[in-house]
Formats: C-alpha cells, sequence, structure tokens
C-alpha cells in the first residue's frame, strides 16, 4: 500500500510541473502576439504624395472674415401699376442702362382709354359753354351799356334845356312852375342815371361770378382729364432715374392688377456690397471697421456701415460702403466678393487651416518631424481663423511642419511613417 501511494505521488507532481510550464510559455505566446500586433498597427505607411503639408509662420496675424455677395444701389426706385392694364412690348430687359425717360414697358388698357375720351369731350364741351356764356354776358353788358349812355344823353339835354330857362324864369318870362318842372325832370333823370350805373356795375358783378364757376368747371373738368391722362401716359412704363434696370417682374402679354410691381431701377454710382458671412463669424464683425470689396478682381477700400440682425440658412448679411471710386466695370447685382478686417495679432503663431480644424479649438494633428520620414500626432490649441490660415495658440512652434491633409482615419495612431 505504501509503494503506491509513492508512485501515484511522483506522477502528479511531474504531471503539475508540466502544465505549469505550459501556462508560462501559453502567457508569453500571448504576448508576443500582442506586441507584435502593436508593432504591427504602429507602422502605418502614408504616401508622401497623398499629404499637403503646412509650415507653422510667426508674425503679423491679421484676422478677417470672407464673404460674398452683390452690389446693390443704396437708392432705388419700385416702379409699380397704378391700374389694371396688359403689357403689350417689353422694351428693356434688366442689365440695361438707362435714363429718366427710358421706357422699360408698354402696357393698354381700354377702359382707360374710353375714360379718357369722355373726359376730352367733358372738357371741350365745358369750354364752348364759358365761351358762349362769356358772349352772352357781353350782349348784356352792351345792352345795358347802350341804356346807360341813352340816359346820360338825356340828362344832358335836360340840364342844358334847364340851363338856357334859367334866364328866362329870372325875367319871368317864364313862369314858376314850368321852371320847376324842368327842375324836377332834371333831378329825376340824375337818379334815373345813377340806377342805371348801379345795374351796369351789377350786371357786370353777376356776369363775372356766373363766367367764373362757368370756368371753374372747367377746371374741375380739367383736372378729371388730366388725371385719366396721367393714367394714360403711365401704361408706357419709364425709368425715372439715370441708373441701371435691375429687375423685370412682368413678361409679354401678362395681365396686371393695380399696385403689381413692373421694374425695379437703381442708381449706378451710390453702390453698396451686400455680403453673406457665415453666422459663426458674425460676432466678431463691427460697424466701422475695415474691408476690401473685390469688383472683377479690382480691389476697393470700403467700410462696414450696417449688420442685418436676421440669420438667413446660416448667414448673415453685412452692407459695405466703398471709400473710393468704383471700377467702370461695376454694376447692380454684380457678384462680388469681400474681406472684413476684424482684428490683429503681433508676434502670432499661425498655419493653413488643417481639415477638421475649427477656430477656437483644440485638436490632434500629425507634425513631420526633421527627416520627413515620420509625423507624430501632438495635441494643439487653435486660436481665430483668418482665411485659409489660423492662429497657433499653444502645441507648435515656429518652422514646424504640419501635416493639412484629412488624415482622421488614423486619429487612433500616435506616429505614421512617411513613405514615397
Amino acid at each position: 500500500m505504501d509503494i503506491v501511494k509513492s508512485r501515484n505521488a511522483g506522477f502528479a507532481q511531474k504531471w503539475f510541473a508540466s502544465k505549469k510550464w505550459l501556462l508560462i510559455f501559453a502567457a508569453l505566446g500571448v504576448v508576443a502576439f500582442g506586441f507584435a500586433l502593436r508593432t504591427k498597427a504602429s507602422s502605418i505607411n502614408i504616401s508622401r504624395d497623398a499629404l499637403v503639408v503646412g509650415v507653422v509662420k510667426k508674425g503679423r496675424f491679421d484676422v478677417t472674415v470672407d464673404g460674398y455677395g452683390e452690389l446693390k444701389s443704396s437708392s432705388t426706385r419700385l416702379i409699380t401699376s397704378v391700374s389694371k392694364a396688359t403689357v403689350e412690348e417689353v422694351v428693356l430687359k434688366p442689365g440695361a442702362k438707362v435714363v429718366a425717360d427710358s421706357v422699360i414697358l408698354r402696357m393698354s388698357n381700354p377702359q382707360i382709354d374710353q375714360d379718357l375720351d369722355l373726359a376730352r369731350q367733358q372738357l371741350e364741351s365745358e369750354k364752348i359753354s364759358v365761351q358762349e356764356i362769356t358772349l352772352t354776358k357781353q350782349r348784356e353788358l352792351q345792352d345795358e351799356d347802350a341804356k346807360l349812355l341813352e340816359a346820360q344823353s338825356q340828362l344832358e339835354l335836360i340840364e342844358m334845356r334847364q340851363t338856357a330857362l334859367a334866364d328866362l324864369a329870372k325875367q319871368r318870362i317864364l313862369s314858376h312852375i314850368e321852371y320847376a318842372e324842368i327842375n324836377m325832370k332834371v333831378e329825376q333823370q340824375r337818379r334815373n342815371l345813377k340806377i342805371q350805373r348801379e345795374r351796369y356795375a351789377t350786371l357786370q358783378q353777376i356776369n363775372r361770378a356766373q363766367i367764373d364757376i362757368h370756368k371753374k368747371m372747367v377746371e374741375q373738368k380739367q383736372l378729371a382729364y388730366d388725371k385719366v391722362q396721367e393714367q394714360k401716359d403711365k401704361l408706357t412704363v419709364r425709368a425715372g432715374r439715370e441708373g441701371t434696370l435691375q429687375l423685370l417682374y412682368v413678361e409679354l402679354g401678362q395681365s396686371i392688377e393695380p399696385g403689381k410691381e413692373l421694374a425695379l431701377v437703381g442708381g449706378d454710382k451710390d453702390l453698396n456690397a451686400l455680403i453673406k458671412i457665415p453666422q459663426s463669424k458674425s460676432d466678431s464683425v463691427r460697424i466701422g471697421q475695415q474691408a476690401r470689396i473685390s469688383i472683377g478682381g479690382n480691389p476697393v477700400l470700403a467700410k462696414v456701415a450696417q449688420i442685418n440682425p436676421g440669420v438667413v440658412d446660416g448667414s448673415v448679411t453685412v452692407e459695405l460702403q466703398p471709400r473710393q471710386a468704383l471700377p467702370d466695370n461695376a454694376r447692380p447685382n454684380l457678384n462680388v466678393d469681400a474681406v472684413i478686417e476684424v482684428g490683429s495679432f503681433d508676434n502670432a503663431l499661425f498655419v493653413d487651416r488643417p481639415a477638421n480644424v475649427v477656430a477656437n479649438s483644440s485638436a490632434n494633428v500629425f507634425v513631420v518631424d526633421k527627416d520627413g520620414d515620420n509625423a507624430a500626432r501632438v495635441a494643439v490649441a487653435f486660436g481665430q481663423e483668418s482665411g485659409k490660415q489660423i492662429q497657433i495658440k499653444s502645441g507648435l512652434a515656429d518652422g514646424a511642419q504640419v501635416v493639412l491633409s484629412d488624415v482622421s482615419k488614423y486619429a487612433a495612431e500616435k506616429s505614421v511613417s512617411i513613405v514615397d
């Protein structure tokens, strides 16, 4: 029994010893396999031709905000219809240069033509009435004038007779009663002449009043006619000012209602630029800041005149007012680019903005070593953005070479190899 136990104990010791070495070898294998995988994962090769590298620079860093938009006249004229009409002819198209008398559209309205004819007839009829009553009143005055002259003549005759009979009365050749009768006739004729003069003056006033009433009727008819004529004239749509026809809201054959927008005319000498900038950058823009407008490749100095508080599709509209003469090719609705200067930093570090990096944030970027064969991932704090460049607050030094390409798929790697 003792011998059997001894053999069994020896066998167990050998078996446990061999199992121990197996576990050790297995653990070493796992460690070696993991190390191999890690070594393989860190050995990432990237073609040099697939990378865009930027160099960190140091100096004055001007912070700007880029935008795009178009030129707009600060004084525009919106032309609307004053009556119903139909577009018969489109004379000018948007973009045409115009003066005040330039014809843009011709329209028609048969009802206005009828009203104009009726108003003309009524005006002419009233003018004829004035002529008729003027002639009638002139004849009446002529008749009264003749009566007045006759009364004047009769008075003169009686007065002459009175004078002649006065000597006879003194000589008692003429009786007192006869002389008194002649004196009475003189007084009667004088009163008659006075009444005739007053009547003549009153008739003149009445005639003038009646003629004035008819003249006022002519004025009313003239105003009515002029009003319809104005409607008729406005069927021929004119620019009303010098500039450019910016927009045309109607087309040939279209029926127009009163108040309908017809055209928009803007001046060529008072153009401002309406620029759209990203909402994310609008907080740094202030009224009065300096700017540059690019008009057909020609830079024009400007300043921020107005900032629209509204946001449309993630953009804010800024109005820039030129500070110098615009080039000859400037016109309303011309597309332009602009740069607004919002600040500057002296002795700042900056670099072309790497892919997927935003302003005022921290990000990991790959920095190429001096030999140019490897790139290591570095944490960098970025500041403000200006065009294609971005400010560096910390993490990079002057002259460092930064990978600008999109290498987000290697974000888990601490380093990569750059191969030809």
